[in-house]
C-alpha cells in the first residue's frame, strides 16, 4: 500500500490540510476533528482504497483503515504538519447525562494509551508462557526484569493517561505528568499505606484529611485531576503579576492542583471507579454465566460507539484486586472470536476475490491478533447478515465460557495469540475450557453466517466489463438519463412503501430542483394520467418506465401540472414532456421526491444504478442489462 498516496487522497477528500483543527489515531482507525465537516462527502472518502469504512461520533470524523493506520497517520501528520497540534476542539455533548459523557471521556482519552498496554501485556504474557514449556525459571532474575518491563505500563498507567488526558483538555502535559507522579510517589503510597494500616488517618496542615486510596493502576482519578487542570492554570494565570510568572505560576499551580487532587479529586475518582464496577458486576451477579453471554452479543455494538475503551479502567480494578477477571474479558473473547469467525466464512463463500482477500485478512486480524475493526466495518456491517452470525455465535461461546467460569489473567488484546492469559496455574482443565469456548464461538458463528448468507457484490472486474457492454451511444434504449433534475436518492428512502419496497419495479428516486420532465430515451408515452402526475414511457428497445412526480399528487387532480405532450406520442431523448410548480405543490403540502421505476424490470438481467448525489437532465442514471 502506498501510505503517502493514500494520505494525499485522505486530506483532499476532507478538504484539505486547511480543513484539519486536529488528527490522533488509535489502534484502526484516524481520529478528525475537523473545522467544517460539511465540506466532506461521505461517500467520496468511502470510495479510496484502503478506506474501509467511515464514523462520525463526538465531534470526530473517524476514517477506519485497519492495522496499518499508524503507517497512514505518519504520511498525514508529515503532510499537514499536524504533529505540532496538542490541542483539540471542545465538543459540546448534546443529551448526554453526567454518566454517559464520563464513560466517553475515558474511551477517547484511552484510545492512545491501549499500545503501550497492549505492549506490557504481551511481556506479561511471555511471563506465562516461557515457564510452561520450560524455558525460563520464574525464580530467575531474567524473570524479574521481564516482569518489571510487563508491569511498568500498569503500575504507572496514570503517568500514561496524564499525558493523554493533557491532549484532551488542552491542559500543560507536564503538569498532568507531574501530577500522577504525585500520587504514585514512593513516601505519598508509603505514607497513605500505613496510616490506614495503623487506623489513622493523614491530614493535610493537621485540619484536612487524605483518604487513603491506591492510584497505582487506575484510570478515573487522574483523568479527572486533568480535567480540572486547565481551570486552575487560567485562575493561576490572572492573579499572578507579570513579570513573577515564569517562576510563580508553575509553583502556584502545583501547590494548588496537588492538594485539591491528594483530598477530593483522587478519592472521588476511586469511588466513581468503584460504582462502575460495582454497576457492571452487579449485572453479572443477578444473571450468573447468562450475563457473560449477552455481553459477548452486545459487544460489537459498544466496538461501535468507542466505548469499550471505557471497560479498560474496571478491569484493571478487578485484577489488582483479585489477579483475574472473569466476566469482560471472557464476553471480550468471544466478541473477537465471533466477528473473525464471520468475516472468515465471508471469505470462504464469496466468489469475489477482492472481498475473499479482505474478509480473509480481516478474519485473521481479528482471530490471531484480536484486531476486530477491519472484520466489523469492512466485512460484518457492509455486508449486515454476517453480523447476525456474529452476534449469536458470541452469544452461544458467552454462555459456555461463562458457564465454565473461564478467567483472564491479563488484559492483552482477546486473541488465539494471548489465549495463554487465560490459563489458571495449577488448573490443567483452564485449557480444554478455552479451547471448548473457542471452538463453540467460532464454529456456530461460522455455520450460522454461512447457512444465512449475504448478498454477494459482483467481481468488480466483471462488473466493469458488464457495465462497458451497457455503456453505449445513449438513445438505444438501454441506458436511461436523468428525466429531472435535482438529487438523487435510493428508492428504498421514498417515503411510500409502494415504491420503496420495489414490488413496481427496480429504480431511483430524485427530488427535483426545476419543475420539468423530459423523456429520458427515445420512444413513445404509453400512458399518460389524466391528473399529469405520473407517465407511463416505452422506449424502442421495450424498456417500460415509470414517472410519478410527488407523493400522492394524484389528490391534485392535475392543478399545477403543464403537459407538453400527449398519451401516443413519440419522444426523442430530451423532449420536454410536462412541467410542474415545485413551489406551489410543496405549500399544498405534497412530497416532490419522484420515483423512477422500471415497472418490467423481471425482464432484465440486470439493472445498475449510476449512483450520483446530484444529477441534470443529461446524466445517466440507469442502465439496463
Amino acid at each position: 500500500m502506498d501510505y503517502k498516496k493514500l494520505a494525499e487522497r485522505i486530506l483532499e477528500k476532507l478538504g484539505g490540510k486547511e480543513n484539519v483543527e486536529s488528527v490522533v489515531h488509535c489502534m484502526t482507525r484516524l481520529r478528525f476533528v475537523l473545522k467544517d465537516e460539511s465540506q466532506v462527502d461521505d461517500e467520496q472518502v468511502k470510495k479510496i482504497k484502503g478506506v474501509i469504512g467511515v464514523m462520525k461520533k463526538s465531534g470526530q470524523y473517524q476514517i477506519i483503515i485497519g492495522n496499518e493506520v499508524a503507517s497512514v497517520y505518519k504520511e498525514i501528520c508529515a503532510l499537514g504538519n499536524f504533529k505540532e497540534k496538542t490541542s483539540a476542539k471542545k465538543i459540546e455533548k448534546k443529551n448526554q447525562n453526567i454518566i454517559s459523557e464520563m464513560l466517553d471521556i475515558i474511551s477517547s482519552v484511552m484510545s492512545p494509551v491501549i499500545p503501550a498496554i497492549i505492549g506490557a501485556a504481551m511481556i506479561k504474557v511471555l511471563l506465562t508462557v516461557l515457564p510452561m514449556i520450560g524455558i525460563l525459571s520464574n525464580t530467575s532474575q531474567t524473570y524479574e526484569l521481564l516482569s518489571v518491563i510487563g508491569d511498568g505500563a500498569f503500575f504507572f498507567m496514570p503517568v500514561l493517561i496524564g499525558m493523554s488526558a493533557a491532549k484532551r483538555f488542552n491542559a500543560n502535559p507536564y503538569y498532568a505528568v507531574s501530577i500522577a507522579l504525585i500520587i504514585l510517589h514512593p513516601n505519598f503510597i508509603s505514607l497513605l499505606k500505613g496510616a490506614n494500616e495503623a487506623g489513622q488517618t493523614v491530614k493535610f496542615f493537621n485540619l484536612i484529611p487524605v483518604t487513603y486510596a491506591n492510584y497505582s493502576y487506575s484510570v478515573i482519578p487522574i483523568i479527572l485531576s486533568v480535567a480540572v487542570l486547565p481551570y486552575i492554570e487560567q485562575f493561576v494565570d490572572k492573579i499572578t503579576p507579570k513579570i513573577t510568572k515564569n517562576f510563580l505560576k508553575p509553583m502556584l499551580v502545583m501547590l494548588f492542583i496537588a492538594p485539591i487532587v491528594m483530598v477530593v479529586i483522587g478519592p472521588l475518582g476511586a469511588i466513581f471507579g468503584d460504582m462502575l464496577s460495582t454497576a457492571v458486576y452487579f449485572i453479572q451477579d443477578k444473571l450468573g454465566f447468562i450475563a457473560v453471554g449477552l455481553v459477548a452479543a452486545v459487544f460489537p455494538f459498544v466496538v461501535m460507539t468507542g466505548m469499550h475503551h471505557a471497560f479498560t479502567p474496571i478491569k484493571l480494578g478487578v485484577l489488582a484486586t483479585t489477579g483475574f477477571e472473569g466476566f469482560i474479558c471472557i464476553a471480550e473473547f468471544c466478541a473477537n472470536m465471533a466477528q473473525g469467525a464471520a468475516a472468515l466464512a465471508v471469505s470462504i463463500k464469496s466468489k469475489n476475490s477482492d472481498i475473499k482477500q479482505s474478509a480473509g485478512s480481516s478474519a485473521f486480524s481479528a482471530l490471531v491478533a484480536g484486531i476486530t475493526e477491519p472484520a466489523l466495518y469492512g466485512t460484518n456491517l457492509r455486508f449486515k447478515k454476517p453480523m447476525i452470525g456474529a452476534c449469536l455465535g458470541g452469544l452461544m461461546g458467552g454462555l459456555v465460557g461463562g458457564f465454565f467460569q473461564m478467567k483472564c489473567y491479563g488484559v492483552a488484546t482477546p486473541a488465539i495469540v494471548t489465549i495463554p492469559q487465560y490459563l489458571e496455574e495449577g488448573n490443567p482443565q483452564s485449557f480444554l475450557y478455552i479451547l471448548i469456548t473457542l471452538g463453540v464461538t467460532v464454529v456456530s458463528t461460522f455455520i450460522i453466517t454461512y447457512v444465512i448468507g449475504f448478498e454477494d457484490p459482483v467481481e468488480e472486474d466483471d462488473e466493469e466489463m458488464l457495465e462497458e457492454k451497457v455503456t453505449i451511444p445513449l438513445n438505444t434504449g438501454l441506458n436511461i438519463v436523468s428525466p429531472l433534475e435535482g438529487h438523487m436518492i435510493e428508492l428504498s428512502q421514498v417515503n411510500d412503501v409502494t415504491f420503496s419496497s420495489g414490488v413496481m419495479g427496480n429504480g431511483v428516486a430524485i427530488i427535483p430542483t426545476k419543475g420539468q420532465v423530459v423523456a429520458p430515451f427515445d420512444g413513445t408515452i404509453d400512458v399518460f394520467f389524466k391528473t399529469h402526475h405520473a407517465i407511463g414511457l416505452r422506449s424502442e428497445t421495450g424498456v417500460e418506465l415509470l414517472i410519478h412526480v410527488g407523493l400522492d399528487t394524484v389528490n391534485l387532480e392535475g392543478k399545477y401540472f403543464t403537459p407538453h405532450r400527449k398519451q401516443g406520442d413519440t419522444i426523442k431523448t430530451g423532449d420536454v414532456i410536462l412541467e410542474f410548480d415545485i413551489e406551489k405543490i410543496k405549500k399544498a403540502g405534497y412530497e416532490l421526491v419522484t420515483p423512477i421505476i422500471i415497472t418490467n424490470s423481471q425482464q432484465f438481467m440486470d439493472i445498475i444504478v449510476k449512483k450520483k448525489d446530484v444529477v441534470t437532465a443529461n446524466d445517466q442514471v440507469l442502465a439496463i442489462i
